[in-house]
C-alpha cells in the first residue's frame, strides 16, 4: 500500500478527514475559502468565501497574496460583524494548502479575544474537495476573465462584484438567486454590516463592463 507522509503538526486535527467527521456529527454550515489570482505581475489577489448552503460567494481584495493579508481581512470582517455574528456565520472555514492560509492561529483567533472559527484543510491537490467554491469562480471570471490584472481594484469593486454575482438567478436554485436563499436564513445585520445588497434581476451585469470604470 502507498504510504502517506504524516501531516504537519500544525494541521493535526484539522485535516479533511477531521472535517468530514465533524460535519457527520454536527449540523454546522461550511464556508469554503480560496484565492483567485490575476496576472503574474500582480501583487494582490482576491479572497473568496463561499457559503455552500446558498451558493453565495463573497469577494475581498488582498493587497498582497500573503497569509497576513488573509488574517487582516478576516479581522476586518469580524470587526464589522462583531464576534458573535462572525462566529455564527463562519463557524468553520475549509481551505486548501496554499501559503496564504498558513497562519492557522491568526485565522482562528478573534480580535476580541478567544477563538472565532476553526480552519480545516483539503487534501493536497484535491481542489474538488471544495468544488462548489471552485465552480462558482466561473461567475467571477465572467467579469474578470483570466489574464485580467486585479491590482487596480479596491474593495468597493469587490463588493459590487459580490452583489451582482449573488443576485444572478441559478438553475441549481430553481430560478432563485443566492441572495434570496441567504437573506431568508442569515441575520439581516450580516448583509448590512458588509454592504451587501440584492441587485434587481434586470440590472445584473456579469461582463467586464461591470468594472470597466476601473479598467484604465
Amino acid at each position: 500500500p502507498q504510504s502517506h507522509p504524516a501531516p504537519p503538526a500544525s494541521k493535526e486535527g484539522q485535516l479533511y478527514a477531521d472535517y468530514l467527521a465533524l460535519i457527520e456529527q454536527e449540523d454546522i454550515p461550511t464556508v469554503q475559502m480560496d484565492c483567485v489570482e490575476g496576472v503574474q505581475e500582480d501583487v494582490g489577489a482576491i479572497l473568496t468565501l463561499h457559503f455552500t448552503a446558498f451558493h453565495m460567494q463573497l469577494y475581498f481584495i488582498l493587497p498582497q497574496h500573503a497569509s497576513s493579508c488573509v488574517v487582516n481581512t478576516l479581522d476586518m470582517i469580524e470587526i464589522s460583524l462583531g464576534q458573535e455574528l462572525f462566529s455564527s456565520c463562519f463557524p468553520l472555514l475549509l481551505g486548501d494548502n496554499g501559503h496564504e492560509f498558513s497562519d492557522i492561529e491568526g485565522m482562528e483567533r478573534s480580535v476580541f479575544g478567544g477563538k472565532r472559527t476553526t480552519v480545516y484543510f483539503c487534501e493536497p491537490n484535491r481542489s474538488d474537495e471544495k468544488g462548489t467554491c471552485e465552480n462558482n469562480h466561473k461567475q467571477l471570471r465572467k467579469v474578470l476573465p483570466k489574464g485580467t490584472s486585479i491590482d487596480r481594484f479596491m474593495q468597493a469593486d469587490m463588493t459590487l462584484l459580490t452583489n451582482h454575482v449573488n443576485s444572478h438567478v441559478r438553475k441549481s436554485l430553481f430560478g432563485h438567486c443566492p441572495y434570496e436563499s441567504a437573506m431568508r436564513t442569515m441575520p439581516e445585520d450580516f448583509f448590512i454590516m458588509l454592504g451587501l445588497e440584492r441587485i434587481p434581476a434586470g440590472d445584473v451585469l456579469l461582463t467586464p463592463a461591470l468594472l470597466a470604470k476601473r479598467d484604465v
